[in-house]
């Protein structure tokens, strides 16, 4: 099986929750769409740094992790990310700029996906994981 990439809208989540509660308009959103990696070996989404200023995502702290290019210290901002008709808030690992925007099994589980190793697929139809 080879990448795969879906289209992804992230959110600024504030924005985003004044939105769902009719305080602001679709259009005043800060969001961004991105063609992202999805990653079943990452926990978490991953977003590089300039996404993050721009999008202006809340930065929740640091905390050490395990990525790709070994253990370090990371940054973690908070989005709410939208594939196809679903959402799920997640926490996003800051990354380099210019690095891969990532969408991990924390977010795809909270939006109910699966990936279909024969056909590469996002498929749609998990339960809500509680």
């Amino acid at each position: 099986m080879g990448h795969i990439y879906v289209d992804a809208f992230f959110h600024n989540p504030i924005d985003y929750t004044e939105f769902t509660q009719g305080r602001r308009e679709l259009e005043g959103v800060r969001r961004v769409n991105l063609k992202a990696l999805v990653d079943t070996g990452a926990t978490f989404p991953a977003l590089p740094e300039d996404v993050v200023e721009g999008l202006g995502l809340p930065i929740h702290g640091e905390v050490e992790a395990e990525t790709a290019t070994g253990r370090e210290r990371v940054k973690l901002a908070l989005a709410v990310i939208q594939v196809e008709d679903r959402t799920a808030a997640s926490y996003v690992i800051v990354r380099p700029r210019g690095t891969t925007p990532l969408i991990g099994v924390v977010a795809l589980e909270q939006m109910g996906f699966r990936v279909d190793p024969v056909t590469g697929r996002l498929v749609k139809g998990l339960p809500l994981m509680l």
